[in-house]
């Protein structure tokens, strides 16, 4: 997904759970909001904050997102992992918010 290679590379600044969705936010100011089920391997995903973006893939129906330690998150893009009309929106400065739906 060539929009979030731009993520590559970034510091996690702040992460945080809102009501049944999470945040991250990266050092450039970045922010991605991921409301669809995810998967962190490595315990709580909050322990994310700080790492480095290592690499980002797409593959068939999830988004797995890498990390400077090898730990990775893994958002579910199929039917049954939506909670809402969005799976994640990544809003940057001065640009329009990309969408998943």
């Amino acid at each position: 997904m060539a929009c979030l290679q731009i993520l590559i590379g970034l510091i996690v600044s702040k992460i945080e759970k809102v009501h049944d969705y999470i945040q991250i936010v990266f050092s450039d100011g970045a922010t991605l909001s991921i409301f669809n089920s995810y998967v962190y391997d490595c315990g709580s995903v909050l322990d994310i904050e700080g790492m480095k973006v290592k690499s980002v893939e797409e593959v068939c129906d999830e988004v797995s997102i890498t990390f400077s330690d090898g730990s990775s998150i893994s958002i579910g893009l199929k039917d049954n992992d939506y909670n809402g009309p969005e799976a994640m929106i990544l809003k940057q400065e001065g640009k329009s918010p990309i969408v998943w739906s």
